[in-house]
């Protein structure tokens, strides 16, 4: 008899709570790296140790043993019993964002070769992240173009011989039924119905399927798939599609790779989901979503929305890279983003402050935001509020920026996030 699974639960950011896991320890890092994409200091996902389990902000479905079949489970922090996030929302600003969109595939690492953990079809968080990453691909390729080849194709064809002449198949189909004029042929034919555009299309109508089961979210992705679906008209999706599974990925056509690569991860994560609806249970392979920089990207979009390209993303300098570099006629600012609702009460601490300090005295910096010698350049961090208000777009007002009262030119402010109600 297998064991049973056992399914540890917490929430983001939670300092060692006292759950006893005998002879289990260990850390596990986003994307098994210690250091992030800008070669700062990475945060583990979780630890583990003689006091207990720590988390970060990170959340997410794990093994701790697959042998022992235990696995972890981390949900947002922010969410409530009167109302969660809503990460597809956020997800949705970020991929209607043509620059913002770029860097959706940062935010999450899904482990592949892991097995699969069954868990609550509520407690899915990696399913919304693919089908609007998978949106946003497709999108993209649809813009281009799709990509044409050749493919085989077999059909009876009348007075005439193409391609292959397929005896058997003729015999059986018209000789016998007196039809001597007809013929079973296969050919190669060049145009959109190939292998990868059928799997392109069946994730495509999965994700239509999934997204429309939350009436919240299909109105908004509607435009996009309504946007998408007309390009695949040509395109048929065969009966068994356990054929469309491997492909040859073509220099001139990089981008179709992530999206074959993503369409296959739907076809079995969609697949369970529209198996198992009923019983509430799904099995979803291990993942890891970086909730702070999704929450950064999140705010890139906002900023963008209100300065459009006067905001500068991931700028470098100094071997170092900001969050945000603002410079307008009337506004000169270094911003940084801290997915930390606790600012919403409390100061902020010496070291985002030293941080940001730090920013704003490298000379290309001071020497991009054109200011004087002696001039002070302001700095603001960005945090996510708690105190969600879901009538109101969510926006940026600078008039409602707080300055630290212990330091000269350090400020803070909100960002209410968006929420659904449970």
């Amino acid at each position: 008899m297998k064991p049973s699974l056992q399914l540890i639960q917490l929430t983001e950011h939670v300092d060692n709570l006292h759950t006893t896991i005998e002879g289990l320890s260990g850390t596990c890092y986003f994307k098994g790296q210690e250091v992030d994409l800008r070669n700062r200091p990475q945060l583990p996902c979780y630890t583990i140790n003689e006091y207990g389990i720590s988390s970060n902000y990170y959340i997410g479905v794990d093994w701790l043993s697959t042998k022992r079949k235990c696995a972890i489970h981390i949900s947002p922090k922010l969410n409530t019993e009167d109302h969660e996030t809503a990460y597809l929302k956020m997800l949705l600003a970020c991929l209607n964002d043509p620059k913002a969109s770029r860097y959706l595939s940062s935010i999450y690492e899904i482990k592949l070769n892991s097995e699969a953990i069954e868990i609550n079809q509520s407690q899915d968080v990696l399913s919304p992240i693919l089908a609007i990453q998978f949106l946003h691909l497709v999108k993209q390729l649809v813009k281009k173009g799709l990509r044409k080849a050749y493919y085989n194709e077999t059909h009876s064809l009348h007075s005439r011989i193409k391609g292959k002449l397929l005896i058997s198949q003729t015999i059986k189909q018209h000789t016998v039924k007196n039809e001597p004029l007809k013929a079973q042929c296969s050919y190669d034919v060049f145009g959109l119905n190939h292998p990868e555009n059928q799997l392109l299309k069946a994730a495509l109508l999965f994700v239509q399927s999934y997204l429309n089961k939350f009436k919240q979210y299909s109105d908004l992705v509607a435009p996009i798939v309504s946007y998408c679906l007309p390009a695949f008209q040509q395109v048929k999706v065969p009966k068994d599609l356990r054929n469309l599974r491997s492909f040859k990925s073509s220099p001139f056509f990089s981008n179709y790779k992530e999206a074959l690569t993503i369409a296959r991860i739907i076809l079995d994560q969609f697949g369970n989901v529209v198996r198992t609806t009923e019983t509430g249970k799904i099995k979803t392979l291990p993942y890891w979503v970086n909730m702070a920089l999704l929450f950064e990207l999140y705010v890139y979009t906002l900023l963008r929305k209100k300065f459009g390209n006067q905001v500068l993303y991931q700028y470098k300098a100094n071997y170092q890279e900001l969050d945000f570099l603002l410079r307008t006629e009337d506004v000169k600012l270094v911003i940084d983003t801290k997915y930390k609702p606790r600012y919403t009460t409390s100061p902020i601490n010496k070291e985002d402050v030293r941080q940001l300090s730090g920013y704003s005295r490298i000379k290309k910096v001071r020497t991009h935001l054109k200011v004087t010698e002696n001039e002070l350049v302001k700095c603001l961090i960005i945090y996510s509020n708690k105190h969600n208000n879901n009538t109101i777009e969510p926006e940026l007002n600078f008039e409602n920026m707080e300055e630290e009262p212990r330091y000269e030119g350090i400020f803070k402010l909100g960002v209410s996030l968006p929420w659904i109600n449970p």
